[in-house]
């Protein structure tokens, strides 16, 4: 497997932020890097930057016409992320329902019993909190609730990790995952379609606005999106949170102090952030941020990594601090494509923390954090392994 040159900056020790982050967001906020696909952007570094950028009308998503740019070659143009409204708007607004702040707090039982089923089959100690306990919760969770058989999982995740590979597969690879997805993907709509039931999968067929429905096709890059977004992110923010939180002593502050939990979350969106930037875009007319203009035509990355640790917004940014005063990090972005499903990851992380902290009070690390080897090779990052004991 090839090793990591950065996305598209090496990254600091423990996955954290590259460090040119820092010297950028100085002295040259706006300036391009060459991407993993040997295209160019420039890469947004500052909070007030990103966040202009991110609630701009002149940029578009959509990144399907010849000699448009790529984050990685071989990337599927007409994913649900990368396409504008109006197309953007109607499937948002299909789809959203699903996603209402109501709906999503009903699934928290269910949530819940994942979490506490996980945990109390971890083998050990010591066990793997990442593979054990991080990986299975999300992906279970979007599993339970889209209605996907649970004897499809390892394929999910397969699937899932070439999809956000930067180097670790090649275009050829990546092209035949998603072939193999949406075939996948189509087989089980058209079951569904046929022996309908209660899951969010079947809400998604029945969803309309008036006369309009989601075609065979925005199914099926909806459903990829979900289980992507739902799975990898999630696991490997929940595994480099409760790496801080015990690297920190702030584990032990969560024991003495649970009504700290939902501010933890926030802390552990902020600062363990598993990837550095966000979605790839082309300016459609000129932008003015607050340090200078993205001129017509250019691609653009917004980093919410580097923006989360802006000492602008986040005083001490680099300190790990589940007490911070509350302020929006840009984890799930902002403007018209803020992360749907920012509500479900939000819940699966506090859910786990609090069923964590219950049964295993003492939970510590059973090696040295030093000793803890990180992913390579894909957009997302986080620890191979985080063995535990308690």
């Amino acid at each position: 497997m090839p090793s990591d040159p950065g996305f598209p900056f090496p990254p600091g020790p423990r996955g954290t932020p590259p460090a040119e982050f820092d010297e950028r967001r100085r002295n040259a906020p706006l300036a391009p890097a060459r991407l993993p696909s040997g295209d160019h952007a420039r890469v947004v570094v500052r909070y007030a930057d990103v966040r202009t950028l991110l609630a701009s009308p002149h940029l578009t998503r959509e990144l399907g016409y010849p000699g448009a740019p790529r984050i990685v070659a071989g990337s599927d143009p007409e994913a649900l992320s990368n396409i504008d409204p109006p197309r953007h708007t109607r499937i948002r607004r299909l789809v959203g329902k699903a996603f209402l702040p109501r709906q999503v707090e009903s699934w928290r039982p269910r949530v819940a019993a994942v979490a506490d089923e996980l945990a109390a089959g971890m083998g050990g100690p010591p066990a793997d909190l990442v593979s054990d306990f991080a990986v299975r919760l999300p992906l279970r969770v979007i599993f339970l609730l889209l209605g996907v058989p649970a004897a499809d999982l390892t394929r999910f995740a397969a699937w899932s990790d070439v999809f956000l590979s930067s180097t670790a597969y090649t275009p050829q690879q990546r092209r035949r995952a998603e072939r193999e997805f949406a075939a996948y993907s189509r087989e089980l709509i058209a079951q569904r379609r046929a022996e309908p039931g209660d899951a969010l999968i079947d809400a998604l067929i029945a969803a309309h606005d008036g006369g309009d429905v989601l075609a065979e096709d925005e199914m099926v890059r909806l459903v990829a999106s979900l289980i992507v977004a739902g799975h990898e992110t999630t696991a490997n923010v929940l595994s480099r949170g409760v790496l801080s939180l015990l690297t920190s002593g702030q584990y032990r502050t969560l024991r003495e102090s649970p009504g700290l939990v939902p501010g933890a979350v926030e802390e552990i969106l902020r600062y363990e952030m598993p990837a550095d930037g966000g979605l790839l875009r082309v300016t459609t007319a000129d932008v003015e941020l607050p340090s200078g203009t993205i001129r017509s035509g250019e691609a653009v990355m917004p980093s919410m990594a580097a923006a989360n640790r802006d000492p602008a917004a986040f005083p001490d940014p680099e300190r790990f601090d589940i007490a911070r005063p509350p302020r929006p990090n840009m984890s799930f972005g902002h403007g018209a494509h803020y992360c749907l499903g920012a509500a479900l990851a939000r819940q699966e992380i506090e859910v786990s923390l609090e069923t964590l902290l219950r049964r295993f009070p003492e939970l510590r690390l059973a090696v040295p954090a030093e000793d803890i080897a990180w992913k390579s090779g894909l957009l997302i990052r986080g620890p191979v392994r985080l063995p535990v004991a308690w």
